[in-house]
Formats: structure tokens, C-alpha cells, sequence
């Protein structure tokens, strides 16, 4: 018997759905993953093999689908439209761009001629940062930070896009108060995944109750086999007068008192603050386990005759609860290894020069004081120098404009090899993986272009309190905004 909607099923679990995948959507999630393909690697077999025959005219995304053309070159498409819902590009030298003439020489904003055509949004493009060494302009998917399109997230834009999955779906018996929360309530709840799917099935009324059963149109009894009062899931798992001896007997820390109209959630919500007693040693919430065997011991009454009582519900929840308590416990110490030694930090301890940089923002005035402080073992005194940047937007983009800075400053003085270190964990994992940020990719590419002018380079991410000195000299460049090429000490 299908309890819930298909619709209802593919919500995200914290709306109160299932999570499960809608075959159509992903489907064409996973075909712009072969457009998204086609698009950035032009270069590619498929892609030069597919734009060869069908794109002579038009560029991939301009074409129209043909009236005739393959099966698959038909599904590409259907794909690519999803992507062109949510395509950009990310600034590199903007010369394939409309706004190329936007910009200098020098590959520097025309402020004059930005206030001229686009009067108002002046502020918001010279905050875009293009490369100085000339990298060409890529496109990015919008809703990832990394600008890479993922399938996950094209099923999720095209779900926004049509509404699906929202709370305007959700039935009218569920109308949940607003302190009730999927996520934290049911799903984020530490028992046994079995249980947390039985608490769903609870809230979501898809459990097979005598009441549950006559609304869908089957001829049954709807009496409760123990008291004989109608059977709804509130009746058999607290108001029931077996229900409530269990609850009296359980060893809480407050009894489960619940009004006449609540509800499942209004029991989720409560079940917060609620925990079990010593001595029993339970370390988990305890009320999924009664609410389970209270289950097993109602389907037992009607399928074997077999009564259960008060206390031996209590014992077995405990017990369960217990030994489920004892084997996550048990799989936490397999999971913890014996650390290993970070080669990273090896490599770039021995490198003889080392470059420490950081970056002050201030969101009033987007603007920005970057610092860099370089050591080595024969120099004197350590060299700094301190910078003002404007239109900065964001600290990711000032900590991206401090290293490459340095980097800059160390390839200058003649400097390597050189280890630069950063606070700024997104930076340099960034660098370090090769991943792609579309808010600083032309920065991100001027850097990693910078490095192939050094014998030896690393990049390592150290802690805040370890790079307090540069920490403050970027500070009070900010606060002094004042520049200084370069320091001694």
C-alpha cells in the first residue's frame, strides 16, 4: 500500500520528505553534467565530435534543437538547458566578455567610464578583480562556490525552479509548530537508523493503524486491541492506558505529560530535554526505543495473541538501547588511527625561505589592508610590507590579494625556495587541491601562475594565533591606510 505521495517522498528530509531522487529531474541533472563537459572542455573528443556536426552555425548554447538529430545529442540539450539557468562566467581577462572595453592597458577598472554607462553599479564591478597575467574568462555554475557544476546541485536548482519541495506542499493535518525542525527532531536524532525511520513514518501518519486504514478504504477494525478506544498513532503510543503505564514506569528525567490535542511533534520537541536516569547508563535518548518496542509489543497482540507488560517494555528499550549505545562506541575506536606525519609541513619546513601573509577587511568601506612578513635563514631582520587595496568584497578576496602579494614581493627580491603560509583555510586548500572559487579565480589563476617562477614553492594553512604578527601589521595598515613597500624588522 502506498502510504505517501510520490511528490512527498522526493522532498528533502527537512521538509519532511524522504529525500529520495525524482527519476525525471535527475535525469536531466545528470545530462548537463555532459553539457557542462561539452562546455568546458571544448576541446575533447565528444565535444568537438557533437559541435562538429550539429553547432556550425550557433555556439552549444545558442543551437536549437534539430528536427532531426540523434537520441542523444537531444538528451545533451535537454541537459543544457538546465545549465543556462544558473551559467556565468568568471572574470579572468575579460576579453570574451561584452565589457571588455570596461577596462585599461593595464587590465585595470575605467572607473570614469564605468560611472558613465553603468552609473550605480560602479562599486560592485571594481570589486571583481580580473587577472593580471592575462587568464583567459571560464564559465562557472552560480549556486557552488567553486563554480564547478555538480549533478546534486542541478537537481537541487531545478527543484527551486519549479517550486518543488517547499513547505506550501506539506499536507494540512501537518501543520507543525514552528519550534519543530525535521532535521533536528527526527533525523539528527542518535539511535538506530531503523528507529529514525519509524519516527518518521509516525509523524508523517504512514503507519498501518486502524484509523490510517478506514480513511484509505479498507474495512477493518479501528478499535485498539488493548483498550478497544479508536487506534491513531497518539492513542497507541501514549494515550492508551498501556501506553501510559510504560511511560509512568520509564526512568526519565521528566514524566511525558501531553495535552489532548497534541501531537507527534509536540512529543519530538519535548523529547529535547528529556534523558534517561542513572543508574540505567543510557547515553541516547531513550523515548524512540519505548516508542518501538510499544509498537512491537501492539503488533504482537494482534498477530500472536501475546501480551506484554508495563515493565518488560521499559527493560527491553533499555537493554537495546544499551547495546546499540556499545557498538557505536566500539566502531569510534576502529575508526580513530594513529597519526601520521605531515609531509606537507616536512617539505615545507626545509624550504629555506619562509612568507607569512594575512589581510584586514573592513565591510563598511570594502576595503582592505594586506601584510606580508618574510624570514630566512641568512637575512638580518625579517622584510614586511604592508599595502591599502579598495573595492575589496569580501575577506576570501583580501586574503587571496595578500598572497599574491607576497608572492609577488618574495619573486621580486629574488627569493626561493619559499614556503608561504596563510590563515585562510579556503585559500589554501584552493591552491592546494586545485580546486576552483569563481569569487577569486582570476586572483587564484595569477597566483598559481606566479608559482612556476620559483625553483620550490609550498602553500600551508597554520592557525591565527600563530600569525599574529602579520595579523597586525595588516590591521594597522587598514586602520592607518598607509603603505609601506618594504620593511626591516
Amino acid at each position: 500500500m502506498c502510504w505517501l505521495a510520490w511528490d512527498k517522498l522526493t522532498k528533502p528530509k527537512g521538509t519532511g520528505g524522504l529525500g529520495l531522487r525524482d527519476i525525471q529531474i535527475f535525469n536531466q541533472a545528470l545530462l548537463a553534467k555532459i553539457a557542462w563537459r561539452i562546455l568546458t572542455a571544448p576541446n575533447c573528443l565528444l565535444a568537438r565530435v557533437l559541435t562538429g556536426k550539429y553547432c556550425h552555425k550557433k555556439s552549444f548554447l545558442d543551437v536549437k534543437v534539430p528536427a532531426v538529430c540523434s537520441h542523444g545529442w537531444r538528451s545533451i540539450l535537454h541537459g543544457r538547458d538546465l545549465l543556462q539557468e544558473n551559467l556565468g562566467k568568471a572574470i579572468g581577462n575579460v576579453i570574451d566578455l561584452r565589457v571588455s572595453d570596461l577596462l585599461t592597458d593595464s587590465l585595470q577598472w575605467n572607473k570614469e567610464r564605468i560611472d558613465k554607462l553603468l552609473p550605480g553599479f560602479g562599486h560592485l564591478i571594481q570589486q571583481i578583480k580580473p587577472s593580471k597575467e592575462g587568464v583567459e574568462d571560464i564559465y562557472v555554475w552560480l549556486p557552488l562556490t567553486s563554480g564547478v557544476y555538480s549533478t546534486k546541485s542541478g537537481y537541487n536548482s531545478r527543484n527551486q525552479s519549479e517550486g518543488i519541495a517547499t513547505s506550501q506542499d506539506m499536507p494540512p493535518n501537518l501543520s507543525l509548530p514552528l519550534e519543530f525542525s525535521w532535521i533536528k527532531d527526527i533525523w539528527s536524532v542518535k539511535t538506530a537508523p531503523k528507529l529514525i525511520l519509524f519516527l518518521w513514518s509516525i509523524a508523517q501518519g504512514a503507519l498501518p493503524l486502524g484509523k490510517e486504514l478506514q480513511r484509505r478504504g479498507i474495512n477493518t477494525d479501528t478499535q485498539c486491541p488493548c483498550c478497544k478506544e479508536e487506534e491513531t498513532a497518539m492513542h497507541v503510543f501514549f494515550q492508551c492506558p498501556f501506553a501510559k503505564e510504560v511511560w509512568r514506569l520509564a526512568p526519565l528525567s521528566s514524566p511525558v505529560h501531553l495535552a489532548a490535542e497534541a501531537d507527534f511533534q509536540d512529543l519530538a520537541v519535548m523529547a529535547r530535554t528529556i534523558v534517561c536516569l542513572p543508574p540505567t547508563g543510557v547515553r541516547v535518548p531513550i523515548l524512540p526505543w519505548i516508542v518501538w518496542f510499544l509498537w512491537l509489543a501492539r503488533n504482537k497482540l494482534i498477530f500472536e495473541n501475546k501480551t506484554a507488560q508495563p515493565m518488560e517494555i521499559i527493560t527491553k528499550s533499555i537493554a537495546a538501547a544499551l547495546e546499540w549505545n556499545q557498538a557505536q562506541d566500539n566502531a569510534k575506536e576502529k575508526e580513530a588511527l594513529p597519526m601520521k606525519t605531515n609531509r606537507l609541513q616536512e617539505a615545507n619546513a626545509a624550504r629555506s625561505h619562509r612568507c607569512s601573509v594575512d589581510a584586514a577587511w573592513d565591510s563598511n568601506r570594502n576595503r582592505a589592508g594586506i601584510a606580508w612578513r618574510l624570514t630566512g635563514s641568512h637575512l638580518a631582520a625579517p622584510l614586511s610590507g604592508t599595502r591599502i587595496i579598495e573595492d575589496v568584497g569580501s575577506p576570501l578576496m583580501a586574503e587571496a590579494l595578500a598572497l599574491q602579494e607576497g608572492i609577488a614581493r618574495a619573486r621580486d627580491l629574488g627569493f626561493s625556495p619559499v614556503s608561504f603560509y596563510s590563515d585562510c583555510a579556503t585559500l589554501i586548500r584552493a591552491i592546494s587541491s586545485q580546486n576552483q572559487v569563481k569569487e577569486i579565480y582570476g586572483v587564484l589563476q595569477d597566483i598559481k601562475a606566479l608559482s612556476s617562477s620559483f625553483d620550490s614553492i609550498g602553500y600551508l594553512h597554520i592557525p591565527r594565533s600563530q600569525n599574529s604578527d602579520v595579523d597586525l601589521l595588516a590591521k594597522k595598515a587598514l586602520k592607518a591606510s598607509f603603505v609601506s613597500s618594504i620593511l626591516m624588522g
